[in-house]
């Protein structure tokens, strides 16, 4: 009896153990902390299973069925000591003891679902890569416009996972509420909008963490400069506000590296503002009322943008450029007021940057030649046209240094070329190869040894020039056809001055360079002082009888001959006649017909 009833009891378990084994899927998931209590009895009887699989840290999570949330396990190949357990290896060992092929089919249903996963999901495109940026902007930051349209409620916005980041303090007072945001992409960096005093900025907490700064529409009277506020900071950006005046200046040794002041209407800087800025890069500082640049830092070179600024002027502005090495954005449209007792400006008007800046380059790009010395290069004047300024006359002095060829090259944009008093024998091609020479208008080449100006034909020169000066040289001829054609248009004021040239004079010369010169004498005014080699005489002197005089030959006397022969064709029908009358009324001939002797037909007559 005692036998059957322990086998009954015996029967009833395994009957439970084989229904647990055949539904184990509603089997309770066993708790990962108790597990981990206590070491699994396999792990002692295998001590080679010691590589378990531990739950990714960043696993996916699902409910069982109290609703609690866990991880699902996700395999990995780290190892673990002995004793420890997880939720995934509990699991295997507990169906291994049920089923033994259960293993197995979990394991290729997991890799199955893994590549059937991975096949189905394609990789996010890129995104578009941005614009790059010029080398002066790489450390300036804006923040976006719309960003100041959200409503400042003083305190920071901070993403997931940045429990850390200390947020800002509440506003002390109203006049104090901090108006001031994190960048949503740019760390560090901090954009502030609306702000009528400096407190708006100082009240907002981690200030000195700050790293770019850009503060729009702020409208004070004054803004200081030494602000600890600024101190930190490596691109600070006020723009779109209306502010008097920039007082005071950045701590020494300042870490800024981009300074953008654009749009605020100030009127003045403090003269010593960015003096020890020296890592300054760009200093953006268009559409406000200014009238100076503040000093800088003279060891950097600086991007500087003042376009916008209508009362510049332009007498420090051009000593700035003559000292300083700046990049100017948007020269050809920034202009200045120039001082009115500067003589290389000829008009009221504005002058552009650029006019500035080829100044500076009209005497830097000055010819220095080797063995002769150094030619003298100024601007002497600035012709302004508003929104179309002319070019710089730029006038490039090279006389007294004894060359005997034009220089190599000359400054853009060289306006008047003086070579006089040298030793060039020849103009050579270089009015017509050298691009430096294509704006030459005026050409003042006196007392060389220049024997002829045909170089010039088909040039730009002889179609643009204004003036010439060629006097004293060795010109032979001068080519009528093609100055007819380059003074034809009278409205120019050309003129081209040639006294003391010395030509060969023939009888071409009489009849018609004396006459082409007194044509032209307002385009030539010293063409009277003009002589001939040949003749001690001047060209407007010449006689035509004289020098188209041919020597004499046997054809001079042609019609004394036919003369002569027309007489004694007459005298002698004269005697003719004279003996026919005779021999008429006197019967005999009178001499010398009378002693002549007789011919054939005289007998004929007789007869």
């Amino acid at each position: 009896m005692l036998a059957y009833t322990h086998g009954t009891w015996l029967l009833l378990l395994l009957l439970l153990v084989a229904g647990a084994c055949a539904r184990p899927e509603t089997a309770h998931t066993p708790d990962p902390a108790a597990l981990g209590e206590e070491s699994s009895p396999h792990a002692h009887a295998h001590p080679q299973a010691r590589h378990h699989h531990h739950a990714h840290p960043h696993a996916p999570l699902e409910e069982n069925e109290q609703g609690t949330a866990i991880p699902v396990p996700i395999l990995t190949a780290d190892h673990v000591g002995i004793g420890e357990t997880t939720t995934a290896s509990s699991l295997a060992e507990t169906q291994s003891i049920s089923d033994p092929g259960s293993v197995t089919d979990t394991t290729s249903t997991s890799t199955s679902h893994s590549t059937s996963t991975t096949s189905t999901t394609s990789p996010a495109p890129l995104p578009p890569a941005a614009p790059e940026q010029p080398e002066y902007l790489k450390h300036c930051f804006y923040a976006e416009e719309q960003l100041c349209g959200h409503t400042f409620d003083g305190r920071a916005e901070t993403s997931e996972g940045q429990g850390s980041t200390v947020a800002q303090s509440e506003a002390q007072n109203r006049g104090g509420q901090c108006q001031c945001r994190e960048h949503p992409a740019r760390p560090n960096s901090w954009y502030c909008c609306n702000i009528s005093q400096l407190t708006m900025i100082s009240s907002c907490s981690n200030i000195s963490k700050w790293t770019n700064l850009h503060v729009r529409n702020m409208t004070v009277e004054d803004m200081d400069l030494s602000n600890p506020i600024f101190r930190s900071l490596q691109s600070l950006a006020v723009t779109d506000g209306n502010i008097t005046r920039l007082v005071n200046a950045f701590p020494r040794l300042s870490a800024l590296k981009c300074l953008n002041i654009s749009n605020n209407n100030i009127s003045e800087i403090h003269s010593r503002a960015v003096k020890d800025v020296p890592h300054l890069e760009f200093f953006g500082m268009s559409n406000n009322n200014l009238s100076l640049v503040p000093h800088r830092n003279q060891n950097k070179n600086i991007t500087l943008d003042i376009s916008g600024n209508m009362r510049m002027l332009c007498t420090p502005l051009n000593e700035i450029i003559y000292t300083e090495s700046i990049n100017f954005l948007n020269p050809k449209h920034s202009y200045c007021q120039y001082n009115a007792t500067h003589t290389w400006f000829q008009s009221t008007d504005k002058v552009s940057v650029e006019q500035l800046e080829n100044r500076k380059r009209c005497v830097t790009n000055c010819p220095i030649i080797p063995n002769y010395g150094s030619c003298n290069c100024t601007l002497e004047n600035i012709m302004i046209i508003q929104d179309n300024q002319s070019k710089p006359q730029c006038h490039v002095d090279c006389s007294n240094l004894g060359l005997v060829e034009l220089p190599q090259r000359l400054p853009d944009n060289t306006f008047m070329l003086n070579i006089t008093n040298n030793k060039i024998t020849s103009l050579g091609d270089y009015f017509h190869t050298n691009p430096t020479y294509h704006n030459i208008n005026r050409l003042l080449a006196d007392n060389n040894q220049i024997s002829s100006i045909y170089e010039f034909e088909g040039t730009k020169f002889i179609e643009t020039f204004q003036r010439i000066y060629m006097r004293n040289n060795s010109l032979s001829r001068i080519p009528e056809y093609f100055l007819n054609n380059a003074l034809m248009d009278s409205g120019l004021g050309r003129r081209i001055y040639l006294a003391g040239n010395k030509l060969q004079c023939d009888c071409n010369s009489a009849k018609t360079l004396q006459n082409w010169l007194k044509e032209r004498s307002s385009d030539i005014p010293d063409y009277m002082e003009i002589r001939c080699r040949n003749i001690p005489q001047r060209v407007i002197e010449l006689q035509e009888a004289k020098l188209c005089q041919s020597p004499p030959d046997w054809t001079d006397y042609i019609y004394y001959l036919i003369a002569a022969e027309v007489l004694l064709l007459l005298a002698l029908i004269t005697k003719v006649s004279y003996d026919y009358w005779v021999f008429k009324t006197a019967g005999y001939l009178p001499w010398p017909a009378s002693k002549m002797p007789k011919l054939p037909c005289d007998w004929l007559c007789e007869s």
